[in-house]
């Protein structure tokens, strides 16, 4: 497992998980990525910090749009925007036929605002009352889990999950983080 260093810890404010949330992160992004990736991001960008998931999945994009990929890169990853409705991607995710699948998504970690947790299936709750999502998620990653993908949930608490356009500052400054650490370790190694 790669190690994380001192300079990529200081790009993760200090509520941004605990050192495990961490290393999992790491260990997910390392190079050589031989396997082929999902990424999607879930929520609605109407509903402030619920579209925490987006807006990062927007940032991956943006990053890495045009980069050349790492030479030990065997690899393929797939940018999905979700919206509030993951559960209609079910096919067309597994038609991808993913080695892992990482969601990323606002939900209650019972934690201060800009938070991140890095959960497997068995983590989540059966049903959150408060979900934006018809079919739980927890129940979408055993879906894909089953078909034979490795999936996480890259959840981001958030501070005000109302009606308005735009994140708060906590889950901003996650967010730019998180981009950060990605693209950290995926373009330059």
């Amino acid at each position: 497992m790669q190690e994380i260093n001192n300079e990529e810890q200081s790009l993760l404010r200090e509520n941004s998980g605990d050192h495990a949330d961490l290393e999992t992160l790491a260990s997910l992004c390392r190079p050589p990525l031989s396997h082929r990736t999902a990424v999607i991001g879930v929520g609605n960008r109407l509903w402030g910090d619920d579209g925490a998931g987006p807006e990062l999945l927007k940032r991956f994009m943006e990053e890495w749009e045009g980069r050349e990929p790492p030479s030990n890169s065997q690899g393929k990853c797939f940018f999905i925007d979700a919206g509030e409705f993951p559960e209609d991607w079910l096919i067309r995710v597994v038609d991808l036929e993913p080695d892992m699948i990482l969601v990323i998504d606002a939900m209650d970690l019972h934690a201060e605002p800009g938070s991140v947790a890095v959960l497997e299936s068995e983590a989540l709750p059966e049903a959150v009352c408060t979900s934006t999502h018809r079919l739980p998620l927890r129940t979408l990653l055993q879906l894909w889990e089953e078909k034979g993908s490795k999936a996480f949930v890259l959840g981001i608490q958030p501070k005000d999950v109302i009606f308005k356009e735009g994140l708060s500052p906590e889950v901003q400054m996650s967010i730019d983080s998180l981009a950060q650490f990605f693209l950290r370790r995926h373009c330059v190694e």
